[in-house]
């Protein structure tokens, strides 16, 4: 019996699927790791303090860098609409690369860049 191809529709809605399932674990984890976040942010800067003072300039200071979901990123457009990248990534505590991937992914469907900074995109009724 012949395998009925898929189309490209179905692979994005089951890809689309799977991205979710991450996103809502990704999410999960956050907030278990939240109680932990000002542990990370002491040894970072820590690790900082350290490659300043030894001129070492290959710190693994990264390594526990806090990541944050797309969610995270739009809860805090909400509440400080007109924000540039880079100052949700210094408030986040995250590198300002994740914060631009974030926007610019859903800048079509979730997020607006105006002159001023970004914005939650309003959505349209049909």
């Amino acid at each position: 019996m012949p395998t009925k191809r898929r189309g490209p529709q179905s692979q994005h809605l089951s890809t689309t699927g799977v991205i979710g399932e991450i996103d809502r674990r990704l999410t999960e984890l956050d907030l278990e790791l939240e109680s932990t976040r000002p542990l990370i942010d002491e040894r970072r800067r820590l690790l900082r303090a350290r490659a300043t003072l030894s001129g070492d300039p290959s710190s693994p200071a990264g390594n526990l860098v806090r990541k944050v979901t797309q969610d995270e990123v739009a809860d805090y457009l909400t509440r400080r609409p007109g924000s540039r990248a880079g100052a949700i990534a210094q408030e986040l505590g995250v590198p300002l690369t994740n914060i631009s991937q974030h926007l610019h992914r859903a800048k079509a469907t979730r997020f607006e860049r105006r002159e001023d900074g970004w914005y939650i995109r309003k959505r349209t009724r049909k």
